[in-house]
C-alpha cells in the first residue's frame, strides 16, 4: 500500500509542477483559473492519500469541506470571466 501511495504522490507532485509550469505561460485568464482549480485539486489528493495512510478520519472531513470552497470558488471565478451572462 505505501508503494502505490508514493506513485500516486509522486504523479500528483509532477502533475502539479506541469501545471505550475502551464500558469506561467498560460495565454488568457481562463487557462490560469482551470489550472488554479487543477493545482487546489492535486493539493487535495494529496490530503487524501495521506489521510488513507494515516487513517485519520478528521482529515477526511476537512477534505470534503476544502473541496467545496473549490468547487464554489470554480463556479464563481467562472461567472466573474463571463461577466454575469450565462
Amino acid at each position: 500500500m505505501t508503494v502505490l501511495a508514493s506513485i500516486a504522490i509522486g504523479v500528483l507532485v509532477v502533475s502539479s509542477l506541469l501545471g505550475t509550469v502551464r500558469i506561467a505561460l498560460g495565454p488568457d485568464d481562463a487557462t490560469r483559473a482551470v489550472v488554479g482549480d487543477l493545482l487546489f485539486f492535486c493539493a487535495i489528493a494529496i490530503f487524501v492519500v495521506v489521510g488513507v495512510l494515516q487513517g485519520s478520519s478528521v482529515l477526511f472531513d476537512v477534505v470534503l469541506l476544502g473541496t467545496l470552497c473549490g468547487i464554489l470558488a470554480t463556479a464563481a471565478f467562472a461567472r466573474m470571466l463571463t461577466r454575469g451572462q450565462r
